[in-house]
């Protein structure tokens, strides 16, 4: 196994490097969504990427940054370490290491760091301070690239350049940068590669410009179009790397090509092979015979057979084998020397020794020359012990060797007499004793001669053979090609087929008419040869003349007539042509972002909510541009509104709320919304004669408006001075929000049998009709005994949805209203949290459902949904199952198998558990540039609410488009429970007045989770 890693080292780093990258290629043709199963080849998530205009302004956005940042870094960069350079080595040691900080500091400290600085100057967060930040950490790559070229340019050069007249600039540009061209284009690729994939900086310091890497980063799921572009960027660098390797390989080749004309070996194998070909040609025109192959299969395979074995033993490699023995051979002989020099250091070191003693013997004054002389006496003596040991040793072995060898021989004449002693000894006998004789001889020899230079010895015997072994072995093999190929290739008249006739003939007439066809065939035939010979000859005249006008071309014949000195273009067309081109790219960039950035309303969302398709419509149909921003929760999109001021957000109830009594918010106009349309069966924008709204809810069980009407917002001193456009909704979130998606946290059980068999074990009961959990039996508890019993337990990382199970537990309620409420369950989640069979997901937990690997998942309706949907389509029953829920698994003639699911609503404490209904809403910001194409966005959001449920995989909160994706040709028929919320559900024995169901916010209790929070996720391993 070592030998095989050590030989498959560089196989498996390279595997390792590529594989993911070749199963992201191979997905891109997929036509599925997932990487869950190949469904079909397509390029359908091409075209989807280059329709998708939120992704492809990302990616103008990240390349206008980079080039743009790159250039600014690099002037500023070689800038300064040139000017470094001139300093003291003290100083520019200091100021070296001040420039690496941002190297050694973390991105988040320094990303954080750079939003306060651009808070405190007032910069408005966008482009600008994108690109300030990205030339921050950018400088520092470049001054450490370009640095230690700079420090190997000699000193002299420059002070030659000075001296011969030139000025600072000239320096600079004629001698300087020249010589760090190679230092500045890596710099130059180092800062555009970390400036295009840079994620937490820009994340920080972008405000409403959204790069590639953070657009991939905020993506709720990540879908095939991104693996088109990781295809096309691959791509793109594979042709850069081609053609940067192309040039590379055309200068190495016009050097080589100098170099050859220089020595005079360019095209002489051509010319050698012509002139073989033309020697060949004049021999059969000279002999009137030509080279014929024989016909005979076996000839032709030994033919081939044997030049193959020429080739394999012409490429064989022994340099490893000699060079290993060369240095065997080596160190034998200097170990051999090192013996051989004991009796000449001893002799040496004794008269020394002599030396000193006289010396000190004559010194009877200087007290601190006898002292050091008294020293050098000690370590003399130290060494002449050492030497005579070590003779004494080499002779006592020698003496022992001749005894030894004076044995080996008894025994060798022992073995030789009972071998004549032998009768008649069979073949195996003879065999042994000559073996064992071999080996005593062997023996005696390198007893005699000594183990080093009997292995001494050896090496260069086999060091020799090794070296002549292929060469003879080669030419072996070619004299036997040699006899082969006359075999093969027999020399023929060139009218032997006509001799043979003549030779045949049985009449004079016939004799006559072969002598005269065979006379006309010489006579073609040899004008053939001949025109043969003259082509063949030109065409050795044409190399040889392309040979010369190289030759005269790089080495002139009369270099007096040449003249060196060239025209402004002949000297400058490669810089002209290069600058016109980045211009030009680089114009066609700034066109291509300044179009992206002209733009007439901002979108946020918290989530991949929203087809980019649908937003390439709306900006179609309206004339319009549409900046669609997204983030991975409702606290960075919080977060970011200290950057910069949105005109639309898709935020959660509980941010509604915060946004609100900020007032960040603007009250909603409702005659201007077109939402006539009942939402859960409530008309939320009712005509003059529907009046009585209280008794109409009366009629409903259970909403999403009623949860919505008890998300109540604080009526503050900014929301006093704003009169409603609605009473029905005055006090609720609704006067500031309108639902566009909405669900509830449900528990996902993966139907195995040992997962079945631990639910019924724990008190949960499965109905055997819907084989789904009976949730009066279902506790949040469970989850806690899974992650006890080592189930792979899957949560959804959200702190509010991780502390609201905990608080079910404990309370019977989703809101914990007080620190004191926080500090009591968070025991009980780091319990949960800290288990190591639980993960912490984030959009990340649909992919992991949908393929299977958990035991428990905490998720929202519409994920699971979702997740379900594409489990079905890859998982096929296991007939087991049937078993255990002792019916016919396959509900409506599926033949896949469905997760269990449940919402626990079981009695803990005297009182029932619940689970939290959320809403996901549309918002107006108070600061929004244009009102009217905001209401105008509202109202086709609305208009598309089955696209948006169909893309998302969130419950709608129209019924229209809740009871199409639940229809028979719906993406959630099977799922019709599951998808739609619990509180559509009228035998779920929910309390629609309940505000347990809802989140609410708490101001700074709610802060005070979320640090309780990330304290614990701290501390998982």
């Amino acid at each position: 196994m070592k030998r095989f890693f050590k030989s498959s080292y560089f196989a498996i780093v390279i595997a390792f490097i590529y594989v993911p990258i070749l199963v992201m290629i191979a997905f891109s043709f997929n036509s599925g969504e997932t990487t869950a199963s190949w469904v079909d080849f397509s390029f359908d998530w091409y075209l989807k990427f280059f329709n998708n205009s939120p992704f492809i302004k990302s990616i103008v956005t990240s390349l206008f940054v980079a080039v743009v940042s790159t250039v600014i870094s690099v002037i500023i960069g070689t800038m300064a370490a040139i000017g470094l350079s001139r300093t003291k080595k003290v100083t520019q040691r200091s100021w070296f290491g001040v420039a690496n900080l941002p190297l050694i500091n973390a991105d988040v400290v320094t990303a954080v760091s750079l939003m306060i600085v651009f808070l405190m100057a007032g910069l408005k967060f966008g482009i600008l301070t994108l690109i300030l930040a990205h030339v921050s950490f950018n400088v520092p790559y470049v001054l450490i690239t370009v640095m230690p070229r700079l420090r190997k340019i000699d000193k002299s050069l420059i002070e030659a350049s000075y001296d011969l007249g030139a000025k600072n600039t000239q320096v600079l540009f004629k001698v300087i940068l020249p010589i760090l061209k190679p230092a500045i284009i890596t710099a130059t690729a180092i800062a555009f590669a970390m400036s295009f994939d840079d994620f937490i900086i820009s994340y920080f310091t972008g405000g409403d410009q959204t790069n590639v890497s953070s657009f991939i980063y905020t993506a709720k799921k990540i879908k095939p179009y991104i693996f088109a572009f990781g295809t096309i960027l691959v791509l793109v660098i594979v042709l850069a790397i081609i053609g940067w390797n192309a040039v590379t390989m055309t200068k190495q080749h016009r050097l080589e090509v100098q170099e050859k004309i220089k020595n005079g070996s360019y095209k002489n194998s051509k010319v050698q092979r012509l002139t073989r070909e033309l020697n060949k040609l004049e021999t059969n025109l000279k002999t009137q015979s030509e080279i014929t192959r024989t016909w005979r299969i076996s000839l032709w395979c030994r033919y081939y057979f044997l030049r193959l074995k020429i080739w394999i033993a012409s490429t064989q490699q022994y340099d490893k084998r000699i060079s290993r023995l060369e240095w065997k051979q080596y160190k034998l002989r200097s170990e051999i020397s090192k013996e051989k020099r004991y009796y000449s250091r001893l002799s040496k070191a004794e008269k020394k020794m002599q030396s000193l003693s006289n010396q000190l013997s004559s010194t009877k004054v200087d007290v601190k020359k006898a002292a050091r002389l008294s020293i050098q006496i000690e370590k003399l003596d130290l060494k002449i012990e050492f030497l005579r040991d070590e003779i004494e040793w080499i002779e006592h072995r020698d003496e022992v060797a001749e005894k030894k060898a004076a044995k080996i021989t008894k025994e060798i004449m022992t073995y030789q007499q009972d071998l004549k002693a032998e009768v008649n000894p069979s073949k195996k006998t003879l065999a042994w004793y000559a073996k064992k004789i071999k080996e005593l001889e062997d023996w005696k020899i390198e007893v005699e001669e000594g183990k080093n230079h009997y292995r001494l010895r050896m090496v260069v015997e086999q060091l020799k053979e090794l070296k002549q072994r292929n060469a003879s072995y080669i030419l072996e093999l070619n004299e036997k090609l040699k006899l082969l190929e006359a075999a093969v290739f027999t020399r023929k008249s060139m009218t032997w087929k006509i001799d043979k006739q003549l030779k045949r003939a049985n009449s004079a007439d016939k004799a006559a008419f072969l002598t005269e066809k065979r006379a006309n065939y010489l006579e073609m035939t040899t004008a053939k040869y001949e025109q043969l010979i003259l082509n063949k000859q030109n065409y050795i005249e044409k190399v040889k003349a392309h040979i010369e006008e190289v030759r005269e071309k790089l080495f002139p014949s009369n270099p007096d007539t040449v003249s060196h000195s060239k025209g402004f273009l002949a000297r400058s067309w490669k810089v002209i042509l290069v600058a016109f081109i980045g211009t030009s790219a680089f114009a066609g960039l700034t066109v291509a972002y300044v179009m992206n950035n002209i733009y007439d309303l901002v979108v946020a969302n918290w989530g991949e909510y929203i087809d980019p398709a649908l937003i390439g419509e709306f900006e179609k149909v309206n004339n319009v541009k549409i900046n669609y921003q997204e983030y991975d929760s409702n606290e960075t999109l919080y977060n970011k509104l200290y950057t910069f001021n949105y005109d639309v957000m898709v935020p959660s109830d509980y941010m509604v709320q915060k946004m609100a009594e900020e007032g960040r918010l603007l009250k909603l106009d409702y005659s201007k919304l077109n939402v006539s349309g009942k939402v859960n069966g409530k008309n939320l924008n009712p005509t003059p004669v529907e009046t009585d709204q209280t008794s109409e809810r009366k009629e409903i069980e259970s909403s999403l408006l009623d949860v919505m009407y008890q998300s109540k917002v604080v009526e503050t001193e900014f929301n006093e001075e704003i009169v409603s456009t609605n009473e029905n909704v005055k006090g609720s979130i609704l006067e500031y929000a309108l639902p566009y998606f909405w669900g509830d946290l449900v528990i996902v059980v993966n139907p195995t049998l040992e997962n079945i068999k631990f639910l019924e074990d724990n008190g949960v009961e499965l109905d055997p009709e819907t084989k789904q959990i009976d949730n009066n039996s279902l506790s949040w508890d469970i989850l806690w005994k899974a992650a006890n019993a080592n189930k792979r337990v899957a949560l959804n990382s959200d702190p509010k949805n991780i502390f609201a199970a905990a608080a079910q537990v404990e309370f019977q309620k989703v809101n914990l209203d007080s620190k004191e409420e926080i500090d009591q369950v968070a025991g009980k989640v780091k319990d949960l949290v800290q288990a190591k069979s639980v993960s912490l997901n984030g959009d990340d937990l649909i992919n992991k459902v949908a393929l299977g690997f958990f035991d428990f998942a905490m998720m929202y309706n519409g994920d699971a949904s979702f997740a379900n949907a594409v489990y079905n389509g890859d998982a096929e029953i296991d007939e087991d199952d049937d078993a255990v829920f002792g019916i016919n698994n396959r509900a409506n003639d599926n033949k896949f198998v469905s997760f269990i699911y449940g919402r626990p609503n079981a009695e803990t404490n005297g009182r029932k558990e619940g689970t939290n209904v959320f809403s996901d809403n549309v918002v107006i910001s108070a600061d929004t540039r244009n009102v009217e194409l905001s209401y105008k966005f509202l109202n086709f959001l609305f208009e598309n609410s089955t696209k948006l449920t169909d893309y998302a995989g969130i419950t709608s909160p129209f019924v229209e488009s809740m009871e199409e994706m639940v229809s028979e040709e719906g993406t959630y028929q099977n799922y019709e429970n599951l998808y739609k919320p619990i509180t559509v559900q009228t035998d779920a024995g929910y309390d629609p007045t309940d505000k347990k169901l809802a989140f609410q916010y708490h101001g700074r209790v709610d802060d005070y989770l979320i640090d309780r929070y990330n304290s614990i996720v701290a501390g998982k391993r």
